[in-house]
């Protein structure tokens, strides 16, 4: 494995505590956004939210300082959310009822593939404790599938809890 770039592949429902799933009304429920002022582009279908942004989708929510939402070809269910802050941050509470918190400074959530890109100092971290930091955090929400990687200058750092310690928090 190359010592320069280092991979870390784990099932989410392995490292983020067992059967977590997110909670699956999200997806179902409409997108909130307050900001300072917004830019709608009808030509491109690109809406950009600016100052103290605040996303909320069903039990998601989403800080940051800059958002940027994009509808391809107009078409709804399929939104592209672009965030970027000092850092972005994110929460999702899980079916099993456990919430997941990420921060980055840039983030982006395709809605229609429930795909989720962390870049520039990522940190997903499941209530319990558990947590992983890279430069670059990928994760399939549907496939439970979590790719982590680091850059030239550092490493992918992941923590995992003793079960013990999770079922206290």
């Amino acid at each position: 494995m190359n010592n320069k770039r280092t991979k870390f592949f784990a099932m989410v429902l392995v490292l983020l505590s067992g059967t977590a799933m997110a909670l699956s009304t999200d997806s179902e429920q409409p997108i909130y956004i307050d900001s300072d002022s917004q830019n709608l582009d009808m030509n491109t279908n690109t809406v950009i939210f600016t100052g103290n942004v605040y996303l909320r989708q069903g039990s998601i929510r989403l800080n940051a300082d800059k958002v940027v939402v994009t509808r391809p070809s107009g078409e709804e269910g399929v939104e592209v959310i672009d965030a970027y802050g000092k850092p972005a941050t994110f929460e999702q509470t899980m079916d099993d009822g456990k919430k997941i918190n990420g921060e980055a400074f840039d983030l982006r959530y395709e809605t229609g593939k429930s795909f989720l890109t962390m870049k520039r100092n990522a940190v997903l971290t499941q209530e319990g404790g558990n947590q992983v930091e890279g430069q670059k955090i990928t994760y399939n929400i549907d496939k439970q599938l979590l790719v982590a990687e680091s850059d030239d200058s550092s490493r992918v750092t992941t923590v995992l809890q003793p079960q013990s310690k999770q079922e206290k928090n």
